[in-house]
């Protein structure tokens, strides 16, 4: 098995001199340049003209993943996107939701969420969101947009479902898929390790104001040899709009439906130690209408609906011996709308949010009690662009969640003489209650000291209340209403072909709330204490080219002073790109540094997880068929079969090397 990997690896750098002799260059190759400064011109009318635009003083702690970008990375899904982005650590896990975003330290809590997700315009909450991410396919995705911190203000609500322990967000994923700007369409194919089939065709086109575009992806796969990791189904996407000078309107939908294993854990310290758990189907539909007004050159009103539903058969003992099956499902409808104007040289944007969440035989850690909740928020966000050199926001939001239907999951009704169980015969719920609203505050700056040196500088407040007046985490314990501030100073130098910056953030977290593992694999809990944490660090980058040769080097730094053992404290990444003539090799390596995971262990204690560098690598090769661009591939994923855990239990599957070919016409 070694030698096969040594001999892809060298396969993949000796790959880039195939075609050397090869003189053919493509007529038009898509370039983005992004190291070029915004003016302050490009600045405003982004601000008037994109809803979804966070603030300037946002830009050096904003992070966007281009087509091309994507493209290089060749992701199986959005979280490995995500998890090439600064500061972020992509915790994997089995079980029913298998990702967790952590963002600077952030909470790494099963269903914790650093991040909101919007797609196309559309709200999603947290469980819908994880579930759509796993599935939408990486090809339809035009940009990928991470907005942290006090710049989502004028997103999303700051108030999220899915995240037991109801921390204020860190921030939204902003993902826009592909618009058609001509007639074309695509086919993509691809062989990867474990027997992995991957299809991808789209068509779209365009016909004066009209346009149109529909996808279909496909999947089949072995997964690899006692990981239970196999999965086989489809996804389709179509889009449809009308573009005008004084109005837009855009239809998408996209639907999902899969046969999946759930990886398991493999490790005897988990209690989900050879547990073979699959989905017997899992679908995902959502579909979203955006429309936008514009009522002369200096005034918009954006509004997006949408809905979304998912369905799934969970399958929860696959031992052989006795089957148990879930049937879960859930909606979650939202309505988004914005109205944008300026006002000499202010912009001014308000508007409100509204999201319903229902999962009827609930999910998660709430299967078999209904969960049926809404978040509605409004905000009013002011840009004052001093002169040619400064700009300073502010903004404040109000978010307000009212429960139909709620299990208590803070309840102090708990046995810790088995390792811990919730007393289900003492459990609650909660009816019919507004919990107290949830405020945000921000003020931020940009100021450009010249063409090649910027500074910004942020301050965020955040509060968000537990729902329930009498939840406790233990006995005789009240949980109390959770805080944040936050400070942030940033730092940008433009050289001639390259750009450095730097953050340096500071939180001071007052009750900030900890998940507690207890329970079975067949019957896992959780509940909650909460405690005060300093969290502080700094972020470097540097991009830049040289001819044919681009880089991008990461690295963050994030400290606590309380729970410091569940976070890395240094992860650092590098990303290389060479082209030669039609020959493009790319270089990607991770590193994040040893931290501690408690997820559901036998003995309840600490264990090692991170300490490890990842190394993943592609060769394309660009040249034309019967007139058409065409693209052909090899990659490799964790190229030295590193078997590294982000969470106890659960080891990555290693090496993956791959093949594909696709063909635009």
């Amino acid at each position: 098995m070694k030698y096969t990997h040594t001999s892809l690896i060298t396969a993949l750098f000796l790959s880039s001199t195939l075609y050397a002799t090869q003189e053919f260059k493509l007529e038009q190759i898509e370039v983005t340049d992004t190291l070029s400064a915004k003016t302050m011109d490009e600045i405003k009318y982004e601000q008037l003209n994109d809803p979804q635009v966070p603030t300037a003083s946002s830009t050096l702690s904003t992070e966007t993943f281009t087509k091309s970008d994507i493209e290089k990375i060749k992701p199986k899904n959005v979280y490995e996107i995500l998890n090439s982005a600064q500061s972020v650590n992509i915790l994997y896990m089995g079980r029913k939701h298998p990702y967790t975003i952590s963002f600077r330290g952030s909470s790494t809590g099963v269903g914790a969420s650093s991040f909101g997700i919007i797609l196309d315009g559309a709200l999603l909450s947290d469980n819908t969101a994880m579930r759509i991410l796993e599935v939408l396919p990486p090809e339809m995705i035009e940009s990928l947009q991470i907005v942290r911190d006090s710049s989502a203000l004028s997103l999303a609500p700051m108030q999220a479902f899915g995240n037991p322990n109801g921390s204020p967000l860190q921030g939204y994923i902003v993902i826009k898929t592909k618009k058609p700007l001509k007639n074309e369409g695509g086919l993509k194919v691809a062989y990867e390790s474990f027997n992995t089939k991957k299809t991808n065709f789209f068509y779209g086109g365009r016909s004066d104001d009209i346009y149109y575009m529909g996808s279909i992806d496909a999947v089949d796969s072995q997964g690899k040899d006692g990981y239970n990791t196999a999965k086989e189904g489809a996804s389709g996407f179509f889009k449809v709009g009308m573009d005008k000078d004084d109005f837009n309107i855009e239809l998408s939908g996209f639907y999902s439906r899969y046969f999946q294993e759930i990886q398991k854990a493999n490790l005897p310290i988990s209690r989900f130690y050879n547990v073979y758990w699959k989905y017997q189907p899992f679908e995902n539909g959502l579909i979203s209408l955006s429309m936008t007004k514009n009522w002369n050159s200096n005034q918009n009103t954006n509004i997006t609906l949408s809905h979304a539903k998912s369905n799934w058969t969970h399958n929860q003992d696959t031992t052989g011996v006795t089957y148990t099956y879930f049937v879960g499902s859930q909606t979650n409808d939202s309505v988004n709308i914005k109205h944008t104007m300026k006002l000499a040289d202010t912009i001014l944007k308000v508007g409100g949010q509204a999201i319903w969440y229902d999962s009827p035989n609930g999910e998660l850690f709430y299967e078999g009690y209904e969960r049926k909740e809404q978040i509605y928020g409004a905000f009013i966000q002011a840009q004052h662009f001093i002169s040619d050199k400064l700009i300073i926001d502010e903004a404040i939001r109000i978010d307000k969640k009212h429960i139909d239907s709620l299990l208590e999951r803070y309840s102090p009704n708990t046995d810790l003489s088995y390792p811990g169980n919730l007393n289900n015969t003492k459990v609650s719920t909660i009816n019919d209650k507004w919990a107290k609203a949830t405020l945000n505050l921000a003020l931020g700056a940009l100021y450009k000291i010249d063409d090649k040196n910027t500074l910004t500088g942020k301050f965020a407040y955040a509060s968000n209340s537990v729902t329930s007046d009498i939840t406790t985490s233990e006995v005789g314990t009240a949980l109390e209403k959770e805080e944040q501030y936050r400070y942030e100073l940033g730092y940008e130098y433009n050289f001639a072909k390259a750009v450095a910056k730097a953050n340096v953030f500071y939180y001071d977290i007052n009750n900030l709330k900890s998940p507690y593992y207890i329970g079975t694999a067949a019957n896992p809990q959780i509940v909650f204490s909460q405690y005060d944490q300093e969290r502080y660090g700094s972020e470097l980058s540097f991009e830049g080219k040289i001819d044919s040769f681009d880089y991008l080097l990461n690295y963050s730094y994030v400290k606590a002073d309380n729970k410091n053992n569940e976070i890395p404290n240094h992860i650092a990444s590098a990303k290389f790109g060479y082209t030669y003539k039609d020959i493009n090799t790319n270089i990607t390596t991770k590193y994040v540094d040893g931290y501690e995971s408690n997820f559901f262990t036998t003995d309840n204690n600490y264990h090692k997880v991170g300490d490890f560098v990842v190394v993943d690598m592609g060769v394309d090769y660009r040249h034309k068929l019967n007139g058409y661009d065409a693209i052909a591939s090899i990659y490799g994923k964790n190229i030295t079969d590193k078997k590294y855990m982000t969470k106890i239990g659960w080891e990555d599957v290693g090496a993956i090397f791959g093949i594909s070919y696709s063909i635009k016409f």
